[in-house]
């Protein structure tokens, strides 16, 4: 294992490494705590990591309703737009209109009657 300046258990390794210079018992109660503490702050930066991707996806749709906007008015361009961000946005908008298209598909089944 590895300490810091302090004797605080840093990093541990299973196998012998540059630097891992001490060995603890697999059962001491160092290693242990070292171990619940990194497992909470793994789920703790785990969460934080998911409720980043879920703001990322939530952020990307404001973005896109911006853009929208700003093109519906006229203030910009489509086409002054990156090659790449056009080639996204396009593809977001197909993505959605064939999500309505087969939501009003399956919406006009429901309504019709079978004998």
């Amino acid at each position: 294992m590895k300490r810091d300046d302090e004797g605080q258990i840093v990093a541990v390794s299973a196998n012998p490494e540059p630097g891992f210079d001490e060995q603890l018992d697999p059962g001491s109660s160092e290693l242990k705590s070292f171990f619940e503490l990194t497992s909470d702050v793994s789920s703790k930066s785990g969460d934080q990591i998911r409720q980043l991707r879920t703001s990322d996806v939530e952020l990307s749709r404001v973005v896109e309703d911006i853009i929208n906007l700003l093109t519906d008015k006229g203030l910009i361009q489509f086409t002054e737009l990156p090659e790449a961000a056009q080639q996204k946005l396009l593809q977001r908008k197909i993505l959605r209109r064939d999500i309505r298209h087969l939501d009003l598909v399956a919406d006009d089944d429901s309504d019709q009657m079978v004998p």
